[in-house]
């Protein structure tokens, strides 16, 4: 009995110490200074890519700008020792001989490429987008943090009262035609299957998983924000190849009826 309660105080410690990181009080001013860590290598007559951005600063702005993107790149270390509490370049380094090793020995499970598609920042947020394909499959990483305090910013922070059903229809309408796009790159053979796929299937946001969605947000130029959401899609084998994480791109401009922009300082 004792050793059970010991053990339970432990687990909560854990626990209380876990919340304490994130609810850390950030108050960060100005530009963060950000990076690129690119590598690659070649295997068989193939190249491999890797790149993220990589957040500088104090201690706890990197572990909160760089978490997720940390996250990314070790759930694959089953059977590697590292310091988990190293920062992200110094797991990179690791990650990137773990890649190799492993993907040069014909084993292409885990991550075989990173790639960045965006990174955004403005006086009021720093936003990053980044696609990667994992065990075979295309996949999309979005996040934004607002500041100062760098929280994660979500499409229900932005959500005027009484609109959230109006903003996930207009997304909904938008993610049908983002899917239908996605016809841009399938193969000539099976453009037939796809349309039929896209044709006969309806896509929408559940109301819980969209109010809580990351957003992204792509600077495309001056006073030019675009909104992103990420809904991934059942797809079927033979689309294989296609990102499942499709995304949703809206001028944020055409939302001010429904959303509070105020956070975005525009």
């Amino acid at each position: 009995m004792t050793k059970k309660i010991l053990l339970l105080f432990i687990a909560c410690a854990i626990i209380s110490c876990k919340k304490d990181k994130e609810n850390i009080n950030l108050n960060v001013q100005g530009v963060v200074k950000t990076t690129r860590l690119v590598d690659d290598f070649n295997c068989n007559n193939t190249s491999y890519v890797f790149q993220i951005p990589f957040y500088e600063g104090d201690n706890e702005t990197q572990e909160r700008l760089n978490k997720e993107i940390k996250d990314l790149i070790t759930q694959d270390f089953i059977d590697v020792t590292y310091n988990k509490d190293a920062n992200l370049e110094e797991i990179w380094s690791l990650f990137i001989s773990h890649r190799e090793q492993k993907i040069c020995s014909g084993d292409m499970s885990g991550i075989s490429n990173i790639n960045i598609e965006h990174t955004t920042q403005t006086d009021a947020i720093v936003s990053y987008e980044i696609t990667y394909t994992r065990n075979g499959q295309h996949k999309r990483l979005i996040n934004t943090f607002k500041k100062p305090e760098l929280s994660v910013l979500k499409t229900i922070d932005l959500i005027k009262a009484q609109k959230e059903d109006d903003v996930r229809t207009i997304f909904d309408i938008n993610l049908q035609q983002s899917v239908a796009n996605l016809a841009l790159d399938v193969k000539m053979d099976d453009q037939t299957e796809f349309r039929e796929f896209v044709q006969n299937k309806v896509f929408s946001f559940k109301k819980e998983d969209f109010e809580n969605a990351t957003i992204g947000i792509n600077e495309l130029g001056v006073d030019s924000l675009t909104l992103q959401v990420s809904k991934s899609i059942a797809l079927p084998k033979t689309f294989s190849y296609l990102n499942s994480d499709v995304k949703v791109e809206i001028r944020a401009k055409e939302m001010e009826y429904y959303l509070d922009l105020s956070p975005l300082k525009i």
